[in-house]
């Protein structure tokens, strides 16, 4: 459709603008890669394919929201679309729940695996230190708190098949991490 490609571009065009101000961790790349993983888990999952790429794209806005909002409304779609995209932005480890739209899980869970991954926790790590100017006890702690929070609220099997090797290696790894202490 003609019009939604349209619309993909305008929003791809904010979201790209707005990731050119955010730290390495959470730039363009970041957004690729959790539009990737969104798209990954669709393929098993379902879900309206506009949402799941839309609130791809606008999920980091989520502590923008009234900056996303203004946004959302300058769309030509329906006001329904406009209210599913935005709680599709809202949805963090306190907010999603097994009432929330399976797109809101999809793009929840792609935002996560950002975390829970092998190649997540490394860039949690760094983004702690390098970005968030935190000690090295505090990285660790706040690492495996937000690992434990964000697993704990994966909403799709897919998601969690799709990490299962990398839960493995990084349980292992804190195990260890922890005898080295």
């Amino acid at each position: 459709m003609e019009d939604e490609d349209k619309i993909m571009q305008q929003i791809v065009s904010f979201a790209k603008t707005f990731y050119e101000k955010l730290d390495f961790a959470h730039n363009i790349e970041h957004g690729k890669r959790v539009v990737r993983n969104a798209k990954l888990i669709m393929q098993q999952e379902d879900g309206n394919k506009f949402l799941i790429e839309a609130g791809s794209w606008l999920h980091q806005f989520h502590d923008n929201l009234e900056e996303v909002q203004k946004f959302i409304n300058t769309l030509d779609i329906n006001e329904k679309l406009k209210n599913d995209l935005f709680e599709i932005v809202k949805c963090r480890p306190s907010k999603i729940n097994e009432e929330s739209s399976i797109e809101a899980k999809i793009v929840y869970d792609a935002d996560a695996i950002e975390v829970l991954s092998t190649y997540g926790m490394i860039r949690e790590i760094l983004c702690n230190i390098k970005c968030r100017d935190k000690n090295w006890e505090d990285t660790i702690k706040d690492t495996i708190s937000v690992q434990e929070r964000f697993r704990k609220k994966l909403m799709t099997n897919t998601a969690k098949n799709m990490l299962q090797k990398d839960f493995a290696v990084i349980d292992e790894f804190w195990k260890l991490y922890e005898e080295w202490l």
